[in-house]
């Protein structure tokens, strides 16, 4: 069977919640997806428990373990791995919101085969349910758009991205030698100055963050991989992303925090970096007291 769309799943000791994403995408009414899992060591029994599955043949599912580097790392050798057009990532802890998410999103996307076959076109987003935090709809009247113009016309809250495999594998994660995650505005910073994306208003999946997830724990997870986010506020100046001051105090904070000496030699903005230090010194203080 010739499938369009690649579910990519990143793991690491998820056995716990992973059945409920099992079992959301085994009651999709549309099974033209293969089920991507990239097992980042998990000691759980992960491994034993997606076999079990793999032999009960309701969905297919491709298996990869590789020894724990994290979650980008992870991210990279899905996109590696996908043989589809499409890509999605759904994490361990989160699970597809009807039995029709899967057949809506295709069909979505065949039904606008004008857009989403358009060189700037690097995707669809849809919204991210949140069983913990609101969000707002959104803006009306617009069928295409960048993650940044959705948000600058007044959304707000979590998205899902339904993206072409060929764009993304030109935008991998960039890795840090000692570090395991890095915010995947990263990526998608990059894919907006590039791209836009097909907008559908409907929900796709649902999200709980756990209290040892990535999201609820997010200044431990900085100062964990402070380079990663390094560079990340350094590509945001670069870009003129969000708030310039902001962004260039937290690469000083860091760069500070670090303590490599590379904080000027690797400024994309040297004069900017001069003219905040003061600040992103006082930042640094607060850093080092688990403040923001």
């Amino acid at each position: 069977m010739a499938y369009e769309l690649t579910i990519f799943t990143p793991t690491y000791n998820r056995a716990h919640t992973l059945p409920r994403l099992y079992q959301s995408l085994c009651e999709q009414d549309n099974k033209g997806f293969v089920w991507l899992v990239v097992d980042d060591g998990s000691t759980d029994g992960t491994q034993q428990l997606i076999e079990r599955w793999r032999q009960e043949g309701k969905i297919d599912i491709v298996y990869f373990r590789q020894e724990n580097g994290g979650k980008m790392r992870a991210h990279n050798k899905g996109v590696e791995l996908c043989q589809t057009e499409l890509f999605v990532c759904i994490d361990s802890d989160d699970y597809l919101a009807t039995p029709h998410a899967v057949a809506d999103v295709l069909d979505f996307w065949d039904d606008n085969a004008d857009i989403t076959r358009r060189d700037d076109i690097s995707g669809m987003v849809s919204y991210r349910k949140m069983t913990n935090r609101p969000h707002t709809q959104f803006p009306d009247g617009v069928q295409t758009a960048t993650l940044e113009e959705l948000y600058n016309q007044g959304f707000r809250g979590e998205t899902t991205l339904v993206l072409k495999t060929s764009i993304l594998r030109r935008y991998p994660f960039p890795v840090e030698e000692g570090e395991k995650f890095v915010t995947e505005s990263i990526v998608y910073d990059l894919l907006d100055q590039h791209y836009k994306l097909l907008v559908f208003r409907h929900y796709t999946q649902v999200c709980e963050y756990l209290a040892d997830g990535y999201s609820a724990n997010g200044m431990d997870v900085m100062l964990k991989n402070p380079r990663g986010y390094r560079r990340f506020y350094n590509q945001r100046v670069a870009l003129g992303k969000g708030s310039v001051r902001y962004d260039t105090k937290m690469f000083i904070a860091l760069s500070l925090f670090i303590a490599d000496g590379k904080m000027f030699s690797m400024a994309s903005n040297k004069w900017l970096t001069l003219l905040y230090f003061p600040m992103g010194l006082y930042q640094y203080w607060k850093l080092k007291r688990g403040k923001w």
